[in-house]
């Protein structure tokens, strides 16, 4: 089957790569990427689903990390640091893994740690959280890297492995009688034919557009609306940090993404409530040095009613984007590739292309984005007032139904495994909890009376120490209040 991918970038890059690893020798993929087309390389954050990516976890394919960090100016990543989302000043620490014990009934290890450690520590329940407690990061857990250079990283792969590259503007595409797109025109004249289009054009959307898709707006729940990159040098003598800081402001939040030269940054933010000018204003007064923006963006947090329609995929930002909290863009789009070639693409294009592949697979992939939206908009919900935008977000209500679902439960109980339902991808139960503590939704208290109502508490804190022994060199002891 010929498969033509219009856009490269990260996103179609990676598409590339995974397709012609997974599915080595069985389709003839084509790339179509402008070197017109500047991509901002500001900085970016992954999940773990990079790693595994990289690893062979998907197929039997891996690279060298250390070879992938050094060509990407990448770092090794262990979570995020939260600062001031509850506008007393405070923050907290949440890994990107979860407690051994998230998928039981009741996450017996958050709640000790919780209770007997404070939300300073919590992230000491999970094995990665250890690891940032003692300043270990030696193992590859999650990445910062440059955007652009991980794109560029992937190509080199790609075009070892025999992938068409062809440097080009897609102008238009051309439709068949069924509203399948057949071939694309370049702005060299020449067309593309393909069986198959997978389109990773960004906001541009070009095939999208072509077969119908349309996009469905986040804004009533993730109101941001405009973002300002930006670029930072280093301090001197600076230690590279091993996460990035989301750092809660007056109308947004400002992400600092740490690369091996420099640091990745922007502020996401409501422009209701601030001006580009004040935006500025407000990163050079919070940073204590001046600031030059790379561009301002503009962006309306959504996804497609539909992720594959007639014989198009989308990808990447044509497919969504939910804000750039939590690093969910390349992490959806490494999820979207894996359900896609492992259930759905075959040999043939008849066998590939059938109406109950499309309906099922935007079944699920809808469900992975929709649960990124709902974790995004929990993030919100820490009652910080101290601004007319945070009151705005108080007084209205601005959550998710299913945010607002799990705040009210929370309350009553510590969610276990089974309040969060999604697909694989979707944000579980654990990474939740991280937030939920964070933003005091749930509280030390709590974690402390529903540890004693148990009849094993004794036995919860030697499986505990158990654990925690077992994660660091020598043994540590830990006096509980």
């Amino acid at each position: 089957m010929k498969i033509c991918i219009v856009g490269g970038g990260t996103a179609g890059w990676i598409a590339a790569y995974f397709l012609v690893n997974d599915h080595a020798n069985e389709h003839k993929i084509t790339v179509i990427e402008s070197s017109k087309i500047g991509i901002i390389g500001a900085g970016e954050g992954s999940t773990g689903t990079m790693v595994e990516l990289l690893n062979g976890t998907y197929f039997n394919k891996s690279v060298d990390i250390e070879d992938f960090l050094q060509k990407t100016n990448g770092t090794k990543k262990q979570g995020i640091y939260h600062n001031n989302w509850t506008g007393d000043g405070t923050g907290y620490f949440a890994p990107i893994d979860t407690s051994p014990t998230w998928y039981h009934f009741e996450d017996t290890y958050f709640k000790f740690v919780l209770g007997h450690l404070g939300k300073e520590k919590l992230h000491m329940s999970s094995p990665i959280g250890i690891d940032y407690e003692y300043k270990r990061n030696e193992a590859a857990s999650a990445f910062h890297f440059d955007g652009h250079k991980v794109g560029e990283y992937f190509k080199g792969h790609c075009i070892k492995s025999g992938i068409t590259l062809i440097d080009a503007v897609v102008n238009d595409a051309i439709c068949d009688s069924k509203g399948n797109i057949k071939d694309v025109m370049l702005d060299s004249g020449d067309r593309v034919e393909a069986d198959f289009f997978i389109d990773c054009t960004g906001f541009s959307k070009i095939l999208a557009e072509k077969v119908g898709i349309k996009w469905k707006s986040y804004s009533e729940y993730l109101p941001m609306n405009s973002a300002i990159p930006f670029q930072l040098k280093h301090n001197e003598c600076e230690t590279i940090k091993t996460y990035t800081s989301a750092h809660a402001l007056s109308s947004g939040w400002m992400w600092e993404i740490p690369l091996q030269d420099r640091k990745g940054c922007g502020y996401v933010y409501d422009d209701n409530f601030i001006s580009q000018d004040q935006a500025v204003e407000e990163l050079e007064t919070v940073l204590g040095r001046e600031i030059e923006p790379i561009k301002h963006i503009k962006f309306d947090s959504g996804r497609s009613d539909a992720f594959w329609k007639k014989n198009v995929l989308v990808l990447g930002l044509s497919a969504a984007f939910v804000e750039p909290l939590e690093a969910t863009s390349i992490h959806s789009t490494i999820i979207q590739l894996l359900i896609f070639s492992k259930e759905f693409l075959f040999k043939s294009f008849s066998d590939t292309n059938k109406d109950s592949s499309r309906r099922e697979y935007n079944e699920k992939i809808s469900i992975l984005y929709d649960s990124i939206l709902d974790f995004i908009s929990f993030h919100y919900q820490g009652k910080r007032n101290d601004s007319e935008f945070w009151k705005w977000i108080q007084n209205d209500k601005i959550v998710s139904p299913r945010a607002d679902h799990f705040y009210k439960k929370s309350k009553l109980k510590i969610p276990g495994f089974l309040e969060i339902h999604g697909i694989i991808g979707s944000p579980n139960v654990g990474l939740w909890n991280w937030v939920s503590a964070g933003i005091d939704v749930i509280t030390e208290d709590q974690a402390r009376r529903e540890i004693a109502s148990t009849a094993n508490e004794n036995s919860i804190r030697q499986q505990y120490e158990q654990f925690l022994n077992g994660q660091v060199s020598q043994k540590s002891y830990i006096k509980y209040t």
